[in-house]
């Protein structure tokens, strides 16, 4: 009993000292809950008096919803929680740093390991209490307004204990930093090194990968590293906020429970441990253990080295040579800079140079690692018997979304997401020996190079992702690439139509689809009830799609799927040899020649930009010196009106619509020196759009009275 009360006697005492710490406490958490839900519930009032809300439910919904957004997953809560964390942590065991404070504590018949428990106990008090309190406040305040739901209630007790576990993590991170350094100072760039210096480090060798190695690659990543517990925080707390379904926002919070909660054991018996074997005399000093200090010395010194390295390198346009300078120097300056600290004397910067040269070593090495690649990054190509699947990514740009069946809405997604989670190529061989075929392109050789990006799914369960160049234009890649992409693998990874996703979005969303085809300047608008059978018929025609029928051929006409009064689209290319989807299209008699007649046009106006004239223009001719090139005009307009003149053109011309893309086709098809304006007749048989009409020439098909008058006049 005597122990008891006197375990609560001290503890009483203690947080006495700590009062003003309390009212910091009390005072930020009535402002993070009761005081943001009233901020909350006040637009939602004010928007609701200027009539954004149709119906009393829509009002009331809106009302929940805020409930839900002010004490659930906020993400106001990361800053706040994070310094009240620090400022406990070094404010209640701030005693170390004074000598005398220490002596006195010392005198006090009180164990070192009771008065650890008193004043770690305390900090968790400090902030657990206002925090519970002002919860339960915000609660009752919306439940007295007839807003809080069972499901928002649910979130608050989730999101508490998140908060309660990512409170943990910091102040058990500050608490170490107190307990490795001597004084206040000091422990705030503990607490910064500890909290940050992993993302710092993760995020610089990040950059330098992406930088010093041609295959690294930003596709398909899936990093969950952060290095930041409150980075982590930041990731995870929106990732919450925006799951609609609660089931699926406890199946996302567990694992995060179960990972904070190590982390902030680890925290606290490593904090513990360092208070029981910290030295008295500490007090007052830089580092409370000098074995230590070396390991710090060389962690931070080569970060530095890095962070040093980055600025160089991105500063003087890429130079190696600075770059490794900067990165040895850096460190070796961090060294110095830290061995005076240790010492704090000006004088003992030149002390232990043994680890200062370490640092330098391993910078250097870092340095070596990324320019020479030491081991072989950019040469990496599995073995196709270790790989399970490979998600490939050519191109072109697609407009990928999702059909939430759960609740009935869209979501969308990149392109590396989308293929990322529906491709799974089996053909891996394939994919293998084309990385490997291509991997050093001579440029001079390459005549349609492109950019390629794969996954590569080990057996192990790894993840590999790379890049590399191939060349479209290069025969002996054409049977590689039919074996990737005329295979159902490919379409039904790509190709948002072939997802079953939309099969029954067209069958369940409430919203009308609207069915177009266009040939570039013609549209037509079809049924929405023929929407599933055009999707059929179209996946039948891509049975036989392949790199060889993309590559040789020019699309015809393009569907576009929207939905009525919203933004989700998808665009799809129709090729000639597609007669089932041209059956069902001819049947509404949207099928048009991509040819123009030179008939229906009033008018062509060519525009000739003369880009491979413009540096020489620019460099010969004195009236122009001194400007910038990227201002010169030397476009030339011509208007072309003869009916011989435009039949010639108009044979010559492919639309510029940006859904009847060449992306697989050769990129010289087109001749991007020029554009072509249309201009139709008011009295024509087909039924053109009316505006404006781009088209290019085909390449090596500009007509010569064309380049005649439309050639550059340098005597102006």
């Amino acid at each position: 009993m005597t122990s008891k009360n006197s375990f609560l006697a001290n503890s009483k005492e203690n947080n006495k000292r700590r009062i003003w710490v309390w009212g910091v406490s009390i005072l930020g958490q009535l402002v993070l809950y009761p005081g943001i839900l009233t901020v909350y519930l006040s637009r939602i009032d004010f928007w609701n008096a200027d009539g954004a809300y149709k119906t009393a439910a829509d009002y009331l919904l809106a009302r929940q919803e805020a409930v839900a957004d002010a004490l659930g997953f906020q993400p106001l809560c990361m800053l706040p929680v994070a310094l009240l964390a620090i400022l406990i942590a070094v404010q209640g065991f701030s005693y170390l740093f004074n000598r005398k404070k220490v002596d006195m504590y010392h005198s006090v018949p009180v164990s070192s390991k009771k008065r650890f428990i008193i004043i770690y106990a305390n900090g968790i008090a400090i902030y657990m209490i206002p925090a519970l309190i002002s919860l339960l406040i915000g609660i009752v305040m919306a439940a007295a307004q007839g807003c809080m739901t069972g499901e928002s209630l649910a979130r608050c007790g989730l999101s508490l204990v998140l908060n309660l576990l990512y409170f943990l993590v910091v102040y058990h991170t500050a608490i170490l930093a107190v307990m490795l350094t001597g004084n206040v100072v000091i422990t705030g760039f503990a607490v910064l090194i500890l909290l940050g210096i992993g993302y710092l480090a993760y995020m610089l060798l990040f950059v330098f990968r992406d930088n010093f190695f041609d295959t690294a690659t930003y596709s398909f990543t899936q990093s969950r590293f952060t290095g930041s517990i409150i980075l982590d925080y930041d990731r995870k707390i929106y990732g919450l906020k925006s799951t609609p379904l609660l089931s699926e926002a406890v199946k996302t919070i567990l694992p995060i429970y179960g990972k904070w909660l190590v982390a902030a054991l680890l925290l606290l018996a490593l904090s513990y441990l360092c208070y029981r074997k910290r030295p008295s005399e500490a007090a007052g000093k830089a580092m409370a253990f000098r074995a230590l200090n070396p390991f710090i010395k060389i962690v931070v010194s080569v970060v530095a080295g890095l962070l040093a390295g980055y600025i160089v390198y991105d500063a003087t346009y890429y130079n190696v040579v600075f770059t490794a300078l900067s990165m040895v120097g850096g460190a070796v300056l961090c060294g110095i800079i830290m061995e005076a600290i240790y010492e704090a004397d000006i004088r003992g910067a030149l002390k232990h140079l043994v680890s200062t040269g370490i640092a330098a070593a391993v910078s250097a090495f870092i340095f070596c690692f990324f320019q020479f690649d030491l081991f072989g990054y950019d040469s990496y190509v599995p073995d196709a018997e270790d790989v399970e699947s490979v998600a490939l990514d050519l191109g072109p740009y697609q407009n990928y979304w999702e059909w939430r069946e759960a609740d009935g809405s869209i979501g969308y997604c990149s392109d590396s997401g989308y293929l990322r989670e529906n491709m799974f190529l089996t053909d891996v061989e394939a994919v293998c020996e084309l990385a490997r075929k291509n991997q050093e392109l001579d440029p001079e050789n390459v005549t349609d190079g492109r950019s390629v990006r794969v996954l590569y799914r080990l057996k192990s369960g790894k993840e590999v992702c790379r890049s590399f160049n191939i060349d479209f234009g290069d025969a002996a890649n054409e049977e590689l690439l039919n074996r990737i992409i005329g295979t159902p693998e490919y379409r039904n990874g790509f190709y948002l139509m072939t997802n079953e996703d939309v099969e029954i979005a067209f069958s369940e969303m409430e919203r009308e689809w609207q069915v177009t085809y266009t040939n570039g300047t013609i549209e037509t608008d079809l049924p929405a009830a023929e929407s599933g059978r055009l999707r059929e018929m179209w996946l039948k025609d891509m049975e036989q799609f392949d790199f060889t029928l993309a590559h040789n051929n020019r699309p015809c006409g393009s569907l576009r799927w929207e939905i009525k009064d919203g933004y989700t689209n998808m665009n799809i290319p129709v090729y000639e040899s597609f007669t089932n989807t041209l059956a069902v299209l001819d049947e509404y008699h949207a099928v048009y020649p991509v040819e123009l007649r030179a008939e229906d046009i009033l008018s062509l106006e060519v525009v000739n930009w003369h880009p491979q004239d413009q540096d020489q223009f620019f460099n010969t001719d004195s009236n122009y010196r001194g400007e910038s090139a990227a201002y010169l005009d030397t476009s030339v307009r011509k208007e072309f009106t003869d009916p011989e003149e435009l039949a010639a053109i108009a044979e010559n011309l492919y639309p510029s619509e940006t859904f009847l893309n060449l992306y697989w086709n050769d990129e010289d098809m087109l001749e991007n020196g020029y554009d072509v304006i249309v201009t139709f007749k008011a009295d024509t048989d087909y039924p053109y759009k009316r505006g404006y009409f781009e088209y290019k020439f085909l390449d090596g098909r500009v007509p010569d009275f064309v380049v005649e008058k439309t050639a550059l006049d340098t005597e102006e």
